[in-house]
């Protein structure tokens, strides 16, 4: 990496920490967008899976007084940890402007859903249940292809208190993080290079981490969220855009 471009990445993985700490998810939607912008869509989600899945075993450490509630989400969980081997296949054999198309895509639809969505209210057990085991087989499979469940966990797990939604949606993403690098490492992703990747964005984004846990109980959630927003809605215009462009000429 040349100077330019390694303050870039450390600024991109300290912030991308640092909203995690404060938020309790983010981290993902953050960085893997923005270093696809530098780097090819798998080499991102790779060097980001052994960052995110550290900080989300943190956070579930952090909430596990909130371990009652998984009675309600097994099915989700299920179907998640079963889709992301799928997604990891997409992501090995897809065209990287495909999967950069759908990283853009992807952040569009958290941000609508995170504007417009209503908790979801399924009272029989079978429904809910049923689509559970749907929705989390989507997010798993985002979580392959992209490590962006985002919109789908959140549409999901927004019926929970904060508490509880911070544990669950942290849950959910370590399992299938557990997934997603097993797949990686049975199919020999991780070389030597691609782990030196992966270890050298560990300690920023930890240290990002760290630091938003001391804000988390005290910044404006709905101010923090407002620029976080804004951030993301111009990245996804540049990968959308970026792919656009590729395919039209």
């Amino acid at each position: 990496m040349t100077g330019s471009v390694l303050a870039l990445f450390v600024a991109i993985t300290v912030t991308g920490g640092l909203v995690k700490g404060a938020t309790g998810f983010a981290l993902p939607i953050l960085t893997v967008p923005i270093l696809s912008l530098f780097l090819g869509p798998q080499e991102a989600v790779v060097m980001m899976s052994i960052p995110i899945l550290l900080t989300n075993l943190a956070d579930v450490r952090w909430g596990w007084n909130q371990w009652r509630s998984l009675r309600h989400v097994t099915a989700y969980l299920a179907g998640g940890v079963a889709a992301v081997p799928i997604g990891v296949y997409f992501l090995h054999r897809g065209d990287p402007d495909v999967i950069r198309l759908l990283i853009g895509l992807v952040v569009y639809v958290f941000l609508l859903v995170r504007r417009f969505a209503r908790p979801m209210q399924l009272r029989r057990p079978a429904a809910r249940h049923g689509a559970g085991a749907c929705l989390g087989a989507l997010a798993g499979l985002l979580t392959g292809v992209s490590s962006l469940p985002g919109p789908v966990n959140l549409a999901y797990l927004s019926m929970f208190p904060k508490e509880t939604f911070i544990f669950v949606l942290n849950l959910f993403n370590s399992l299938g993080s557990v997934s997603q690098i097993s797949t990686f490492a049975l199919a020999g992703t991780y070389t030597p290079p691609a782990l030196a990747q992966t270890a050298a964005a560990v300690v920023p984004v930890l240290a990002g981490y760290w630091a938003g846990l001391s804000i988390r109980n005290r910044l404006p959630q709905e101010t923090f969220n407002q620029i976080v927003n804004v951030a993301l809605l111009c990245i996804a215009t540049v990968l959308v855009g970026q792919s656009l462009v590729k395919f039209l000429s």
